[in-house]
């Protein structure tokens, strides 16, 4: 079991208390203390440290991740936080209230660096191939449904393109631009010739091939490969960590986004990319139409237009409270990065032997 020192104890009042305490006596331990940590919490027990996370309220989706985690344990998959069973063998508890909870080991680590360490790029591309690896053959339990995002891409691509060149055409009659919309104006030539690349090259890939093989394959991707998903253990090396994102989808979907994390620290640098991919090909070689798939995902301009699209559209979450000052200098910052964003591109394709 793996266990660490207390890293700071909070004095619960009220319902909260009394709530994750009733959870927590669902699991044979004997806890001392609870601790909140980020959207988690840590328990201290005379067996050792646990995590206690609240995961999907909806029944089905809980029931998708408990049958998730007795698949990866029968597969001998270790790099994540073993999940216990309760007392009546259950690894989701419920409490009176419909939250679902879990009680993983506590994962001792650190946090790996993507923007100075290769080894530790390696080690995460590895640890993400060998988990795709482990998620074939999943079927979920009676009640239990995943998220599935199995042939939603092209859809994407093609609904935010949509949007994106409907809201320039507004802008047409605006009487008066403000800053936001003055940059938006002048990138637009190159968001627009970025999606529809990115938009041609999935809609003459072999993407619905690729879909039909992860349907057969029953597999499932993590959905969030960043590096905050991620921890560096004595133990197991390289875990993954939070899987409330878990969905159907192209295992090329999750290697993307962890490409993505890890270009915006350093720099679009093309031999940062082909770092990942090589590694993550030595567990689970990847072929030319996923390499293509990539590509236009890559190529894809995502996050200037979902940074557009809150901005004019939606501005939700964190974004609801952002200024108009944040909303600019966060399109400058994608804007700028046009030279670097093109010449990646172009290596891309000359690697991989992508026409354009």
């Amino acid at each position: 079991m793996r266990t660490a020192g207390i890293m700071g104890r909070v004095n619960y009042v009220g319902r909260a208390e009394t709530e994750l305490w009733m959870v927590l006596s669902d699991w044979s331990i004997t806890p001392l203390s609870i601790s909140p940590y980020k959207d988690v919490h840590r328990v201290e027990a005379e067996e050792g440290s646990f995590c206690l996370k609240e995961v999907d309220r909806r029944l089905s989706r809980a029931l998708a991740l408990e049958g998730v985690l007795a698949h990866l344990k029968a597969r001998g998959f270790t790099k994540i936080a073993m999940a216990h069973e309760t007392k009546n063998g259950r690894l989701i508890s419920q409490a009176s209230n419909g939250r679902n909870y879990i009680l993983t080991d506590w994962l001792i680590g650190r946090k790996p660096s993507f923007r100075t360490s290769d080894e530790d790029i390696v080690d995460a591309a590895v640890a993400l191939a060998e988990f795709h690896q482990a998620s074939e053959g999943y079927t979920p339990p009676s009640g239990g449904k995943l998220r599935n995002r199995l042939n939603r891409w092209p859809t994407r691509f093609s609904s935010r393109l949509r949007q994106l060149v409907k809201l320039r055409e507004q802008l047409e009659h605006k009487p008066l631009l403000d800053n936001f919309d003055r940059l938006f104006v002048e990138y637009y030539p190159w968001i627009l010739d970025r999606a529809q690349e990115g938009w041609c090259v999935l809609s003459t890939s072999q993407y619905d091939n690729l879909v039909k093989a992860a349907s057969e394959a029953r597999s499932f991707c993590h959905g969030d490969t960043a590096e905050r998903n991620f921890v560096i253990t004595p133990e197991d090396g390289c875990c993954l960590i939070d899987l409330d994102l878990l969905r159907r989808d192209i295992r090329i979907a999750d290697v993307y986004k962890l490409i993505r994390d890890v270009l915006k620290k350093r720099q679009w640098d093309f031999s940062s990319a082909k770092l990942i991919l090589d590694s993550y090909s030595s567990a689970a070689p990847l072929d030319l139409e996923e390499l293509i798939v990539l590509y236009a995902m890559l190529a894809y301009p995502h996050k200037v237009i979902h940074l557009i699209l809150r901005y004019y559209v939606k501005r939700e979450g964190k974004s609801s409270t952002w200024p108009a000052r944040k909303f600019i200098r966060k399109l400058q910052g994608l804007g700028e990065q046009q030279p670097a964003v093109d010449r990646f591109l172009q290596d891309f394709r000359s690697e991989y032997g992508i026409g354009k």
